[in-house]
C-alpha cells in the first residue's frame, strides 16, 4: 500500500514553476516517487483552484499552459483529486474563455448534475444576481 500525502499550493506551485531551486527539488522528490507507485499524491478540489489563482494573477501564466499543467497533474495515475473528471472539464473551460475557474467549476459541475439527470439547472438574471434554480435538494443557489 502506497503512502498517502495531502499536498498544498505552496508545492504544486514550486514545482511547476521551478523559482526556488531547493524547494523545486524536493518536491520533485515527492513527484518522482508519486510516480514510482511509492506515494499517492491527495490534492483537494481547493487547493486545485488556489494553484489556478496564484499561477494566472501572481506569475502572470498563459490559460492554455495552466490548464495543460494542471491537467496533466490531475490526470496522473498517482495524483487523486475528488471529481477529476468536473475538474478537468472546468480547466477546459477555464482555458477556453475568460471567465474565472471557480466559476468554470460552477459550470461543470451543473453540467455533470444534468447529465446524469438528477437535476435541471436553470439560469435566470435576477438583478445583478444570476440564480440557478434546480429540482435537487439544493433548491436554488443565488450569486
Amino acid at each position: 500500500m502506497s503512502k498517502r500525502r495531502l499536498v498544498d499550493t505552496n508545492l504544486i506551485v514550486r514545482y511547476l514553476v521551478q523559482d526556488n531551486e531547493k524547494h523545486a527539488k524536493a518536491v520533485g522528490r515527492l513527484f518522482d516517487a508519486c510516480d514510482r507507485g511509492d506515494v499517492v499524491i491527495v490534492l483537494l478540489p481547493v487547493v486545485l483552484a488556489e494553484c489556478v489563482f496564484v499561477l494566472e494573477s501572481f506569475y502572470e501564466h498563459a490559460r492554455g499552459d495552466i490548464a495543460l499543467a494542471l491537467g496533466r497533474l490531475i490526470s496522473s495515475p498517482g495524483v487523486e483529486i475528488e471529481g477529476a473528471a468536473i475538474h478537468l472539464d472546468a480547466l477546459d473551460r477555464y482555458q477556453k474563455t475568460k471567465v474565472h475557474f471557480v466559476d468554470c467549476l460552477i459550470a461543470a459541475t451543473a453540467a455533470t448534475v444534468v447529465r446524469s439527470g438528477l437535476s435541471k439547472v436553470q439560469r435566470r438574471p435576477r438583478g445583478n444576481s444570476i440564480v440557478f434554480a434546480t429540482r435537487s435538494p439544493l433548491k436554488t443557489a443565488i450569486f
